[in-house]
């Protein structure tokens, strides 16, 4: 569709990306046994080839277990990168079967392992544009924007493939820069159409508040994809079934999150797309069966909360509790973000989580970043800075119930009685897609009651 003719840039800015936004494609910061442990112990026992030589070496060709296919590919590589006369080449893919297993496990350990790589690959064939990819595909996914977007525009300018465009698309995207990212996209799509730039398509069009647009193009990636890239494939359909969740299609989005399910079992954000869709429904119980699986697998704070929320909602308090509980104690470390979210929105330590959000907005300064600290600010009881934050956080014409949520109590906290009951209004068609005690600040404000109190 897109191959032979420019996307007018009306057409995207009506317009996409593999990470971003609100979404469990964000991968925070998180290192588990697997991957750490390759990273602590390589120094301690090593017993390898002649090719092992230097320390970064010998942490990347550290023997991997598990039976997994990308345990397979990584295993594949090791002993092929072992040999004397490897080339920068198969350095190269195991660098990528480690991004593979990132991706796959949601583990940012084999990022850190990626990242070691490339290191191995400039120090024994000399810095190179291969490299370059890895390494800002890794930088990219530890949310160090800046230093990737150098790597990118390297790339850009130096030769201008599909991948250095989606690179410098997404890090562009992530820093709140739209404009370049869509331009950047656009160079994308022409050279190279199909699942990852249509992906991407579909997340600027929802990021500039194009939801149908978003859903045609999160299509066409489906279609354009292939069950044999198991999580490629189920990444994208996971996302379709957020998008749908937002246009009230709860069963048809519990059908999406169980064809991406079946693409990738145990896959946290296909789990995720479920337990959402499902409380949407009211199956609490059911719900709580795929979320307490997906925060067993990512045990991260949006995974968590939505979690929390669903035990709650079946009445099992205590365990509501407990899991608040393992929320509060790494939430800081694991994802600041939505930790801050969760804080402001519980109203507990609003002053921890306005610096939580502050500091991630002079990295990350997105319209999920900026809504974070508006959120935070509100809570805090600073609702002019707030309501200043919150204009930047609106700037894109987003439609999604948890910014639109924010802004109708930030209104009401300055008194805007009318304009915040036009964001609940605004809010309320999308709500799907809030937690259960988002859902239940929301119907606090029944349509009509910001009005009446004005008057």
């Amino acid at each position: 569709m897109f191959r032979n003719s420019r996307i007018r840039k009306m057409h995207l800015l009506g317009a996409a990306a593999r990470i971003g936004g609100n979404d469990t494609s964000n991968f925070p910061h998180r290192l588990v046994l697997s991957a750490l442990g390759a990273l602590l112990m390589a120094t301690a026992a090593f017993a390898s080839g002649p090719g092992a030589e230097t320390l970064a070496e010998k942490i990347v060709l550290t023997p991997q277990g598990g039976t997994a296919r990308e345990d397979v590919e990584i295993q594949r590589w090791q002993e092929r990168a072992l040999q004397p006369a490897a080339k920068a080449d198969v350095f190269e893919r195991l660098g990528w079967a480690y991004v593979a297993k990132a991706r796959r496990t949601l583990d940012a350990g084999y990022y850190k392992l990626a990242e070691q790589t490339a290191d191995v690959m400039d120090a024994r064939f000399g810095a190179g544009a291969d490299s370059r990819l890895l390494r800002g595909h890794v930088l990219h996914n530890l949310h160090r924007f800046r230093e990737a977007e150098v790597l990118a525009r390297q790339l850009v300018q130096e030769r201008s493939l599909p991948n250095d465009f989606a690179l410098l698309s997404d890090v562009l995207m992530e820093q709140g820069k739209l404009a370049g990212a869509i331009e950047a996209l656009q160079q994308m799509v022409n050279l190279k159409p199909g699942i990852e730039a249509y992906s991407r398509i579909a997340h600027l069009r929802w990021l500039k508040g194009d939801l149908a647009g978003a859903i045609d193009a999160m299509e066409q990636a489906v279609r354009a994809g292939s069950p044999r890239d198991a999580e490629t494939y189920a990444w994208t359909l996971a996302r379709l079934s957020g998008y749908y969740l937002q246009t009230g299609q709860a069963p048809r989005a519990v059908l999406v999150a169980d064809s991406a399910i079946k693409a990738a079992p145990d896959y946290p954000p296909a789990l995720l797309a479920r337990g959402r869709a499902l409380l949407a429904q009211n199956q609490a119980a059911e719900a709580v069966a795929a979320l307490r699986r997906a925060a067993a697998l990512n045990p991260l704070p949006e995974y968590q909360w939505w979690l929390a929320d669903a035990l709650r909602s079946t009445g099992a308090e205590d365990d509501a509790v407990k899991m608040e509980r393992e929320l509060k104690a790494r939430g800081e470390t694991s994802d600041p973000r939505t930790f801050a979210l969760f804080l402001a929105t519980r109203r507990i330590d609003a002053m921890a989580a306005v610096a939580l959000t502050r500091d991630e907005t002079a990295n990350r300064a997105d319209i999920f970043s900026q809504d974070a600290l508006a959120w935070a600010l509100a809570a805090s009881g600073d609702y002019a800075r707030a309501e200043s934050v919150m204009q930047a956080a609106l700037a894109e014409k987003t439609k999604d119930a948890r910014l639109l949520l924010h802004a109708g109590e930030i209104a009401l906290g300055r008194g805007q009685l009318a304009v915040a009951e036009a964001f609940f209004n605004e809010a309320r068609p999308l709500s799907a897609t809030l937690t259960p005690s988002e859902r239940a600040l929301l119907a606090g404000h029944p349509g009509g009651s910001a009005v009446a109190r004005a008057n």
